[in-house]
């Protein structure tokens, strides 16, 4: 720790234990890793976003706010905003509801229970692009698996395009992000159930609790800590995502499922605007760095209050 000593002209100056010198040079590898990998790119993303950058020319002027007002002129990017937060608004809600259900289950005495749990994780061990293909499949309304039901339920007269109708593409989108993020949910709830001793559900028992009660009063917050870190990490990752919508949609039909990852990398890649595709980037920025904040908050207190 520091400590305060005073010099010869009596001016009173700091000195770093030998202990606290040892602390912060471990951590100056890493520290020095963090700038090159995180501080250099984020000063060099603000920097090109209040530039007229362009893909393959050479010269970048300098422009200003002036991507930030286009962004904010184009009814595309406010689409795109309002996509990403239902998107990332439904995603997380069903994938933590359908998660703590399967977790319930799980951690019931079920045979086969250890078969049950790996089959459970196949959604999330699938590469994604694997993912996508299937439900592509699914979703076709030429030989699709769904299609087929319905046409031979004769439910639907016409094979329904899943991908293709503003109404229902972002519905399908949503669930292939459920289908694949929630086992995450269930495999962490599962664990944090676990945690939970039997002796405070014999408690209940005993005070008459049934069996919504017992999961109101002992269960869910002895899993709380677990769940709103788990939704914390799928929130940033969900409002990250990029590869299943623009496998799926390409931010389509009609920009209707355009979230701003996808849009970013039509501005910047597509149409070759890349200080305007960084801005979209930036504006991003400050909400991430919210939910972070939380997240290891959370954490922090946690680890403070274990």
């Amino acid at each position: 720790m520091a400590t305060r000593t005073a010099s010869a002209a009596g001016a009173p100056r700091f000195r770093l234990s030998r202990d606290a010198a040892l602390g912060y040079a471990l951590l100056a590898p890493a520290f020095v890793l963090i700038i090159i990998l995180v501080g250099y790119p984020t000063v060099l993303a603000l920097i090109m976003s209040l530039q007229k950058k362009l893909i393959g020319a050479a010269e970048a002027p300098w422009v200003g706010l002036e991507n930030y007002q286009k962004l904010l002129s184009d009814p595309i990017f406010w689409l795109a905003v309002k996509n990403v937060f239902v998107f990332t608004a439904c995603s997380v809600a069903l994938k933590l509801v359908l998660g703590t259900l399967v977790a319930l289950v799980l951690h019931e005495s079920l045979p086969m229970r250890g078969l049950f749990r790996s089959v459970v994780l196949l959604p999330w061990a699938l590469p994604t692009l694997v993912t996508v293909l299937i439900w592509t499949w699914m979703y076709s309304d030429v030989a699709g698996v769904f299609n087929h039901i319905l046409l031979s339920a004769r439910l639907v007269d016409r094979p329904v395009l899943f991908l293709g109708l503003p109404g229902l593409a972002m519905a399908s989108v949503i669930a292939v992000n459920v289908w694949r993020g929630f086992p995450f949910f269930a495999v962490t709830l599962l664990a944090g159930l676990q945690s939970i001793g039997e002796d405070l559900y014999d408690a209940a028992k005993v005070d008459g609790a049934g069996l919504v009660a017992r999961f109101r009063h002992v269960t869910l917050p002895g899993i709380a800590p677990v769940m709103a870190v788990v939704t914390l990490l799928s929130t940033i990752w969900t409002f990250n995502d990029f590869v299943i919508i623009w496998l799926l949609t390409r931010g389509g039909p009609g920009n209707t499922t355009d979230v701003l990852s996808t849009y970013t990398y039509k501005v910047a890649i597509r149409g070759l605007e890349l200080g305007k595709g960084v801005a979209v980037s930036v504006v991003m920025l400050p909400l991430l760095v919210t939910l972070i904040i939380l997240l290891t908050r959370f954490i922090n207190r946690r680890e403070a209050g274990a």
